[in-house]
């Protein structure tokens, strides 16, 4: 299968050193959650995926959550790199991916449940700003697990 390295070096040991217990997952997501439904309130919708990026840094800064952002991955197959993709927001073993479009859809979930698979992160949640109402979906690794 695609292994998943930043700059060469494993993704997991990078990233995830703080074994996050599951209440604290649930209590990260949900601040999160509420930070990016604080953007839409306040944002709105119709502008393009750089706004609600830089608004959800400047959201978790202000609730001083710690976070690493813009983080390039690179898809390794057969010890090769094949590829890189950018990964918006990573807070504890919680990956974020922002999305401006009309509305979420299973391709969205798909390629969410491939980057939790081949990262180790507990979960992603994908948050939608460009739909007529704030859009969220929380991934769990038990989720698309046929894809």
């Amino acid at each position: 299968g695609i292994r998943v390295r930043i700059r060469g070096l494993d993704f997991r040991r990078v990233l995830f050193r703080s074994n996050v217990s599951n209440k604290k997952m649930i209590d990260i997501t949900s601040l999160v959650t509420v930070a990016a439904e604080n953007i839409y309130a306040n944002v709105g919708p119709g502008f393009e995926i750089q706004i609600y990026q830089r608004a959800m840094g400047l959201e978790l800064d202000a609730l001083k959550i710690p976070f690493s952002r813009d983080l390039w991955i690179d898809l390794v197959y057969r010890q090769q790199r094949i590829g890189h993709k950018r990964v918006d927001f990573v807070i504890a073993d919680l990956m974020v991916l922002v999305r401006a479009q009309s509305g979420l859809d299973i391709q969205d979930e798909i390629q969410a449940s491939t980057y939790l698979r081949n990262t180790g992160c507990k979960a992603v949640l994908l948050v939608n700003f460009g739909a007529n109402q704030f859009e969220f979906r929380h991934i769990q690794p038990s989720a698309y697990s046929n894809y």
